[in-house]
């Protein structure tokens, strides 16, 4: 008996084939699999090969002879995608046409595996909590897919952020940056200008290839490396760094004040840090709309300045810049500009170790 999902896209085929093979394979890599696409690829769960490719043909689809129970190696499926051209559109099938032989049932058992393990799982993935999470890690928490890929790459909405931290680290030749949270790269790409040296993290591995990518230059001088890794346990000695940056980043960090001892303990005495973060007066607006927001926590200034003091910085000021006129320089359209204004609720946190 069949198994068998579909969902209908607004892309024309060749895209449809292209963006469900990259997602399918950020996704399986997630769940603790490998698929390398391709005429003759493998689908491997660790070190065993659970499948391989039988059928290449972009943009109808591919097959894939599929074994998944390795206890029956006798018993194989495939699994298949097929891409069909619908009006408007592209309809994006997966199918495994002998599942129900592999269970060896095709009647109640089925249905319990088809309920538990697909049927319900997207009830929860449609619901709010999760698609929430979803939507919230896929655009800014821990940003994936190609649609992030290209926002990140070139951050417009971020750059006067940018540019007022460059103002307030004044880099110099002799600096030597840590960026926690670096997105893209786009920041560290500026930053690198004034000669310095810098190293970063993010927790997404797409930011972390689009980060190297946008600065592959610096990382084959030497002068920049970039790692995935968490903001609550920095992967770099102690007292290595003269700064530090956080830029939109540290309201979605779960434990703040382990963060910033962390940063505390990465930078040389006399270390400085800038963090940029939203206060409450964005909730609600293209810089923090839903379901993102009620994922944030929104910082008063006293504090910012108190968990600063509480991970041992010796001093701690928040500043509410002026964005306005950073926002026109950079080309940030008439309509959007009231949000980069004085009152806004943008902060800017700057420390000293």
């Amino acid at each position: 008996m069949s198994i068998r999902t579909s969902v209908d896209l607004k892309l024309y085929p060749a895209s449809a084939f292209e963006t469900m093979v990259d997602e399918l394979a950020t996704a399986l890599l997630r769940l603790g699999m490998h698929f390398e696409p391709g005429a003759g690829g493998r689908a491997l769960q660790g070190n065993a090969e659970v499948g391989r490719v039988v059928r290449w043909q972009p943009p109808s689809g591919f097959s894939i002879e599929w074994h998944g129970a390795d206890w029956e190696p006798a018993k194989v499926s495939s699994m298949e995608l097929r891409i069909e051209p619908i009006e408007g559109g592209t309809r994006v099938s997966v199918e495994n046409p002998a599942w129900g032989s592999v269970l060896g049932d095709d009647g109640q058992e089925l249905a319990g595996w088809f309920a538990s393990e697909t049927a319900a799982p997207m009830f929860a993935a449609m619901a709010p909590q999760r698609f929430g999470d979803w939507f919230t890690d896929r655009k800014a928490r821990r940003p994936t897919g190609r649609q992030s890929r290209d926002t990140y790459r070139d951050p417009l909405y971020h750059r006067p952020n940018f540019k007022v931290i460059l103002a307030a680290l004044d880099l110099q030749p002799h600096d030597y940056l840590v960026e926690v949270g670096c997105g893209g790269g786009a920041f560290l790409h500026d930053a690198l200008k004034s000669g310095c040296r810098a190293a970063a993290i993010d927790h997404s591995p797409d930011m972390v290839k689009t980060a190297r990518d946008a600065n592959r230059e610096a990382i084959e001088q030497k002068r920049l490396e970039i790692r995935e890794g968490d903001a609550a346990s920095l992967p770099f000695p102690s007292g290595a760094f003269t700064c530090a940056v956080m830029t939109g980043v540290f309201a979605f960090i779960a434990d703040p004040l382990r963060t910033l001892s962390e940063i505390r303990r990465v930078l040389a005495p006399g270390g400085r840090l800038a963090l940029f973060t939203c206060s409450d007066a964005m909730r609600g607006t293209p810089a923090a709309p839903e379901p993102v927001a009620s994922r944030l926590h929104f910082y008063k200034e006293l504090e910012l300045e108190d968990l600063a003091q509480q991970a041992g910085f010796s001093s701690a000021r928040v500043e509410q810049p002026d964005f306005e006129p950073i926002a026109r320089e950079v080309g940030i359209p008439e309509e959007h500009l009231e949000a980069f204004r004085r009152s806004a609720g943008g902060q800017l946190l700057l420390a000293r170790k």
